[in-house]
């Protein structure tokens, strides 16, 4: 390998490593109250850039070939780039959501935990893909960065919707609750073989550029969604299971209410701290924060019926006695 190509690969690497890092954070970020373990984001991210992008592209020469053998020409092309390709790639990355669904379930508490594991996979890949590429494309610092950004929430869209699947079989009950995976996993194909076709607008009309740009424009949108829902989802629990809290004297009804309302936890949080009162901007920060635990174990409880948070459950409520 020359020395350019590997520059280009280490330029690559550098530009594709920090929108990956904003996107990860911001998932994270967002995930407040249960993080999830860093050595099943870390898996996630290895599987993503290393193992998926590896099997993509052995499949890659055998779609492609078979594609050329029964169509011929640009269309053996296209189909293969179009069709065969997107289907493998998720396969690829899906396999990963399987394992944690078969032996990490318990960590998939929610639709945006299911979301989060997708869209990382997703992202980990659009990343290897852009590093890999860096030498045959010759790409600046921020034309890696704006590609990856791009390609990125391309794929974190797609595979997300195949955590979405898992997430909903998760949290269902009865014998639909296989429906989810499957369904999450045949969006996610027909949305990247959309894309992919979008890519090919020169052959067939170019007024399908704009369809790639919807594509990237979704994956902006079912993230703001599933953080939207996440937000509200959290207000409703605080509602539901801390109500018996105030009964039994755990906490007080002022901060119930304040819990409740999204402008007022936040004046009630950051107040202390434009007054200069470190230590007040930190007790309050506590105080949330374990409430909000303690009504998210309580949903675990009742709705996926797991019996083991109950020693947890009076962990948070001693704690938050104690804060309160």
């Amino acid at each position: 390998m020359s020395s350019q190509a590997i520059n280009a690969i280490v330029l690559g690497g550098i530009s594709a490593l920090i929108p990956t890092g904003l996107y990860l954070f911001l998932v994270w970020w967002f995930d407040r109250y249960e993080k999830e373990p860093l050595h099943l984001i870390g898996a996630a991210l290895f599987w993503g850039s290393i193992p998926a992008m590896i099997l993509a592209a052995l499949a890659r020469p055998a779609l492609l070939g078979l594609s050329g053998a029964l169509f011929g020409g640009a269309m053996g092309g296209l189909w293969g780039n179009a069709i065969l390709l997107p289907i493998a790639e998720e396969i690829a990355k899906g396999l990963f959501l399987i394992g944690l669904f078969l032996f990490y379930r318990q960590e998939i508490d929610s639709l945006y935990d299911g979301f989060l594991y997708g869209s990382l996979v997703g992202f980990a890949f659009a990343a290897a893909d852009t590093i890999l590429s860096a030498p045959a494309r010759n790409w600046g610092l921020i034309g890696a960065a704006e590609r990856t950004l791009l390609l990125g929430l391309a794929h974190a869209f797609f595979t997300g919707w195949v955590g979405l699947g898992f997430a909903a079989a998760r949290l269902s009950h009865g014998g639909m609750r296989w429906a989810g995976p499957v369904l999450g996993g045949l969006v996610a194909i027909g949305l990247h073989i959309l894309r992919n076709w979008a890519l090919t607008y020169t052959f067939w009309n170019p007024n399908l550029a704009a369809l790639e740009a919807v594509i990237y424009w979704s994956g902006v949108l079912l993230l703001v969604g599933i953080l939207a829902y996440g937000m509200a989802r959290e207000g409703a629990w605080v509602a539901r299971y801390l109500a018996d809290e105030v009964r039994d004297g755990v906490m007080p009804a002022a901060l119930y209410e304040t819990l409740r309302s999204p402008t007022a936890r936040l004046a009630y949080r950051w107040g202390p701290l434009l007054q200069g009162d470190v230590g007040a901007w930190r007790r309050r920060g506590m105080q949330l924060q374990v409430a909000a635990e303690l009504a998210f174990r309580k949903h675990q409880r009742q709705a996926l019926g797991e019996t083991a948070v109950e020693a947890e459950i009076r962990r948070l409520r001693e704690m938050l006695r104690q804060l309160t």
